[in-house]
């Protein structure tokens, strides 16, 4: 896929890996068209396209809400009459023990990673039906596939995407939609600073990556058509010793959370 003058929606796109990857769409040539319930911020990304080709649209809203999310579709192709890429990147983590989480923290999770994605997919899907393309790109982590200590109901929401994502892959191949499952790893953003349970209190830098390279490689996996991307091929190798190795994974995880960790 080209994607000059693409039409792309990115969620979550006022910090992180939506932030470098809506500045990666519009370095291409992109339409892009970014939200996330920090308004102020969004802004202050749009300012930062005046030296693209592509335009950017700003909707300012809440993922968590399936009414917004079809708002969202709305205004997107009242603006630009259709959508090529929906990029489900808004995400939201925790660092507490399953045991000790509030049900409320529980449903905060699911609702941002799993219920908004779904939401945002299903609006999508309609339009992408009848304009008869589409992909849609699924952020996920590699944690979906090795769960962490007091992490575990993220690491859950983090799977369901998985299955979400394949079985919409098998359901939309008849209508030329295609789907892509992101997995990055530790990533350099602001994603611990607004852990619900403990925020800011992982600042281990082990094995971090920047959002920036975590964005190239999106857009240059959207360009190649994958259906899957790891950011790093450390990332792919924990995968696949997990898979392999499972009772070795164990133990490294342990040592590596007793020695990292606070």
């Amino acid at each position: 896929m080209n994607l000059q003058e693409r039409v792309v929606i990115v969620t979550g796109a006022s910090a992180g890996i939506g932030w470098s990857t809506a500045l990666a769409l519009g370095q291409v040539g992109a339409h892009v068209v970014v939200t996330a319930r920090r308004a102020e911020r969004l802004q202050q990304l749009a300012e930062q396209f005046a030296p693209f080709n592509g335009r950017i649209l700003i909707i300012p809203g809440n993922i968590q809400e399936e009414t917004f999310c079809q708002q969202l579709i709305k205004q997107t192709v009242a603006e630009f009459g259709h959508v090529d890429v929906l990029i489900n990147n808004a995400g939201l983590g925790h660092k507490s023990n399953i045991a000790d989480m509030p049900a409320q923290d529980v449903q905060t999770i699911w609702d941002t990673n799993v219920s908004g994605l779904l939401y945002a997919s299903q609006a999508a899907i309609v339009q992408m039906k009848q304009q008869g393309h589409g992909r849609i790109v699924n952020v996920s982590s590699i944690v979906s596939e090795r769960p962490l200590p007091k992490s575990g109901v993220y690491c859950a929401s983090k799977t369901a995407v998985n299955f979400l994502s394949r079985s919409l892959r098998m359901e939309l191949r008849p209508y030329n939609i295609d789907i892509t499952l992101v997995y990055p790893g530790r990533t350099i953003t602001e994603f611990g600073d607004v852990l619900l349970g403990e925020p800011g209190s992982n600042p281990s830098s082990l094995g971090r990556v920047n959002a920036d390279r975590v964005a190239h490689k999106m857009v240059r996996g959207i360009k190649n058509g994958r259906s899957e991307i790891y950011i790093t091929w450390s990332d792919w190798l924990f995968v696949q010793l997990n898979r392999h190795f499972p009772r070795l994974t164990d133990w490294l995880v342990a040592f590596a959370y007793r020695r990292f960790q606070k």
